[in-house]
């Protein structure tokens, strides 16, 4: 079995009606369309790779950590870096997809055109020569088959030989015959000139068809081949923006928090020592005192004016002085007793408490008070004295924000858990706090808390 001929324009575009040079150039024309979308892709894609090269330029010279210090400042300089010399890799591939892809292809598109237009015309010239010398021809052609059948309806005719009719007969016949002939030498001219035109016509056409043919091969490899590279280009610009980032990474892992910490407070510490806040003066005794003692109560002294009393507490707190516990289980210290003004007692929206009152037995009466200008209490309270086995009662939830008026005092907040190592009558308990990383111990209202189970 004979191999099957390969598919080839040069056999494809023939026929009766000459329809297949419209074809074959409407096919060149699409090829040129698709060449000049992608001419335009690639002229947009050039343009887009420049804009963001400029923009990540412009980028890194806005992006300037200048205020961060070691191991992170490092890895952002290494971002800094790497947005540089993203942009000029950017700005590169913008430049080569121009040089080596845009302007070839523009050229190649020309050049096709230009090829393309040339064999157009050589067979549309030849193509309308060989339609007109058909339609000539045709006329000729007509004209002699007239005069051939008028020559044989004049010989095929009997007129009487003896009449002049006869005569005239014969004299036409022999003009028609001639005519005929005549007829017939132009008929076959016209017919070797339109075969001369025919020949010339299927050359040229043929010879159009298969440079048509190679031009739609380069166009298919040329567009095929830009692509490829225009592939090649882009991985490349990735494959950079991946090692990059890469590089990115790996400073980010030598990032040590604790290494620019301490390389911060080396260069910038302003001290260690916390200063103290200033101290209560009693100002008829001319002692510090760090405790709220006599705070709530009257303050004698000598003093012109009678008793002087103390202002009043926020957050709605009488300060009263309590002797319930004895010096050795709280160091005399003088207590806080919330109030309010609600029959019960307690502070408002807080679990009610019954109001403590300071027993009366063993009262000192009038003539063992301390003499006038001396304090009455003494303080001997360290917050700080906490032992590490210190036994722990029980533990309350804060259902109320106290801040502590004074040394002995403990702050809390709302939700804290506090342990209780000792409760008063008073209604003040003992709890377990911390205070600037330091554990320490300290009074709160029991009434601002409520009892975990």
């Amino acid at each position: 079995m004979a191999a099957m001929d390969k598919p080839a324009f040069a056999n494809s575009f023939w026929g009766d009606n000459d329809k297949g040079l419209e074809v074959l150039m409407t096919r060149m024309r699409q090829g040129k369309h698709v060449c000049q979308e992608v001419h335009d892709m690639l002229k947009e894609r050039a343009s887009l790779e420049e804009d963001y090269g400029k923009r990540l330029n412009k980028l890194a010279k806005s992006f300037s950590p200048k205020e961060e210090i070691g191991t992170l400042r490092d890895s952002l300089d290494v971002v800094k870096f790497e947005i540089e010399k993203s942009a000029k890799t950017h700005l590169d591939l913008a430049a080569e997809i121009r040089t080596k892809l845009e302007k070839p292809l523009s050229e190649f598109i020309s050049e096709q055109s230009g090829i393309r237009k040339s064999h157009h015309q050589i067979v549309e010239k030849h193509q309308k020569a060989k339609a007109a010398q058909v339609s000539v021809v045709m006329k000729i052609k007509e004209r002699y088959e007239n005069k051939c059948e008028e020559s044989n309806q004049l010989a095929q005719t009997r007129p009487d030989p003896n009449t002049k009719d006869a005569e005239k007969l014969k004299l036409k016949l022999h003009k028609t015959q001639a005519q005929a002939k005549q007829a017939d030498a132009e008929y076959m001219g016209g017919v070797e000139k339109l075969t001369e035109i025919h020949r010339r016509w299927v050359d040229d056409f043929r010879a159009a068809c298969v440079q048509c043919q190679q031009l739609e091969q380069d166009r298919f490899h040329f567009l095929r081949n830009s692509i490829w590279d225009l592939s090649n280009f882009l991985a490349a610009a990735c494959v950079s923006d991946d090692e990059a980032c890469e590089r990115i990474r790996v400073s980010l892992e030598s990032c040590d928090f604790e290494k620019d910490l301490t390389a911060f407070l080396d260069r910038s510490s302003t001290g260690a020592d916390i200063p103290q806040p200033l101290q209560y003066v009693n100002y008829y005794s001319g002692t510090m005192e760090a405790s709220r003692m006599n705070s709530g109560a009257e303050i004698v002294g000598r003093s012109d004016f009678g008793p002087v009393n103390s202002a009043p507490e926020p957050y709605g707190y009488d300060r009263r002085e309590s002797t319930s516990a004895s010096a050795s289980d709280r160091g005399s210290i003088v207590h806080v007793v919330p109030y309010s003004n609600s029959a019960n007692g307690g502070p408002v929206g807080a679990s009610q408490l019954p109001m403590a009152t300071a027993p009366t037995q063993g009262l000192p009466g009038p003539e063992h008070a301390p003499p006038p200008g001396e304090s009455d209490m003494t303080f001997q309270y360290d917050p700080y004295d906490v032992p590490e086995s210190m036994p722990v009662l029980f533990s309350v939830r804060v259902l109320y924000d106290y801040q502590a008026q004074a040394p002995e005092e403990l702050s809390i907040g709302k939700g804290q858990l506090v342990p209780v190592i000792a409760t008063h009558d008073d209604g003040w308990w003992e709890g377990l706090g911390s205070e600037g990383g330091r554990r320490r111990k300290g009074l709160f209202p029991s009434n601002f808390t409520e009892t975990v189970k």
